[in-house]
């Protein structure tokens, strides 16, 4: 299928095209909303499906709850953590991956509306 590497570089350079953007509006919702907010904080990515995002202590549970009720579907609170089970409920990986553009850019900023919410 690849033939050789320069077929796989080139056939990821297709993958970052797709994603590239999705990650970069990520990134712009997160930075518009939570800059400056104490205890917000998330990964950069260089490469990889998955940004984390950080949360005060004990409000990422609540987070993806006010998600759901909204229609966001996200990945469980704490789901990079061995067994699911993040003590801090602090960790919510977002997967900007799958979904077009413009629906990456409608749940994230659902997102930050359940975290500004959670945050209240």
């Amino acid at each position: 299928f690849f033939g050789d590497t320069a077929g796989v570089a080139a056939h990821m350079a297709k993958h970052r095209a797709l994603i590239a953007p999705k990650f970069a509006a990520l990134e712009r919702i997160l930075t518009e909303n939570f800059a400056d907010t104490p205890g917000v904080s998330w990964s950069t990515p260089k490469g990889g499906y998955f940004v984390t995002l950080t949360v005060p202590e004990g409000t990422a549970t609540a987070i993806v709850k006010l998600a759901k009720e909204a229609g966001i579907a996200l990945t469980p609170a704490g789901a990079t953590h061995p067994g699911g089970e993040d003590p801090q409920d602090a960790i919510i990986r977002l997967a900007p991956t799958f979904p077009p553009l413009d629906e990456v850019e409608k749940a994230m900023a659902g997102v930050a509306v359940c975290v500004k919410l959670a945050l209240a």
